[in-house]
């Protein structure tokens, strides 16, 4: 089975003429799609899309992820199938209940049932349905729904713990898996979304799953490593915040330590002592060494069932990492 690679493409861009190059770029070397966030430290992902759209004809071009702590599903919804017009069908919505940038901002992560529902609507208006409206001063009870835009505009939720993949399951096209590369891990992950699907009797089979991860590909093992280490910690951090019961035993008491250390007030890149950076949050989280190596790692999780993976790389290596994973790793996988 072959696998195909998104790539996250916010790090270390200062303008947008730089994150359209890099969208260029990443549609060269023959990945699938692109993924940018929101926040303080990038530009909109849309508006830089609706660019990016205009130099490239086919990688995908994705948001990982939009949080609704910052806007509404029906605007989102707007946004979206707009884009998707312009790019010729290209867009993918990834949403998230927030982390980092949410929390970086003064605001919190949206609740879960808010969230259900938001996500809800924006996939009901970028199919081509409509959303019923409760009556108000100006208007009476109706239907309403977008009648500009290109539809459908496939919806992404990205979870990490249990709830959220059960609501995943219930409401998503596909999710961003964020409890990393471990094969069990993905296996109970799989078992949350199922179980979600039950509940409004969807067959799971038509919700894609996307793994999520740190990369980074290097001649030099320990270098690859040593870069990727710092990047995972936050990733396994917001992991372990919503639940441990996925570390084995023997690792708990180390987690247990890591996430007791870890301070989110800190640059992104210094927020966890490297040593408590174990080497199961490594593997778990990351794929990183030497070609060879990741190769035999993406065969593991292409036997798996693995078809599709999203890939962040850290800025101090992204455009190597980048350029070598596409001529030495995606050939061979």
């Amino acid at each position: 089975m072959s696998v195909s690679f998104s790539i996250a493409g916010n790090a270390g861009q200062k303008t947008i003429d730089a994150e359209v190059a890099r969208a260029v770029l990443a549609e060269q070397l023959g990945y699938e799609g692109i993924f940018v966030s929101e926040g303080l430290t990038g530009h909109d992902p849309f508006q830089v899309f609706a660019l990016a759209a205009a130099h490239t004809s086919r990688i995908r071009l994705g948001t990982a992820i939009m949080t609704l702590s910052f806007r509404e599903p029906v605007v989102v919804a707007c946004q979206a199938a707009t884009l998707n017009e312009i790019s010729g069908g290209r867009v993918i919505v990834g949403m998230g209940t927030g982390d980092g940038t949410t929390y970086t901002m003064g605001r919190t992560a949206t609740p879960l049932a808010r969230f259900e529902e938001s996500v809800r609507i924006l996939r009901e208006l970028v199919n081509g349905r409509t959303i019923r409206v409760p009556a108000n001063q100006e208007r009476k009870e109706g239907q309403v729904g977008l009648d500009r835009g290109r539809f459908p505009v496939p919806v992404y939720v990205a979870s990490a713990g249990p709830r959220s993949l059960r609501v995943a399951g219930r409401v998503a096209d596909g999710v961003i898996l964020g409890v990393g590369f471990d094969t069990s891990t993905l296996d109970w992950a799989i078992e949350q979304i199922r179980l979600g699907a039950a509940d409004v009797g969807r067959d799971p089979a038509e919700i894609e799953l996307m793994g999520s991860g740190i990369m980074c590909v290097d001649s030099d093992r320990e270098r690859a490593v040593e870069l990727a280490r710092a990047r995972l910690a936050n990733r396994a951090h917001h992991n372990f915040r919503f639940t441990t019961e996925t570390v084995p035993e023997n690792e708990l008491a180390a987690v247990k330590q890591f996430m007791e250390a870890f301070d989110v007030t800190k640059p992104i890149d210094g927020r966890c002592p490297p040593h408590l950076v174990t080497d199961y949050l490594i593997r778990r989280f990351s794929i990183a060494g030497t070609p060879e190596q990741c190769v035999e790692r993406v065969q593991q999780l292409a036997e798996y069932g693995l078809k599709r993976i999203l890939l962040t790389i850290p800025p101090k290596a992204y455009l190597d990492a980048m350029k070598v994973w596409s001529e030495k790793v995606m050939p061979h996988v």
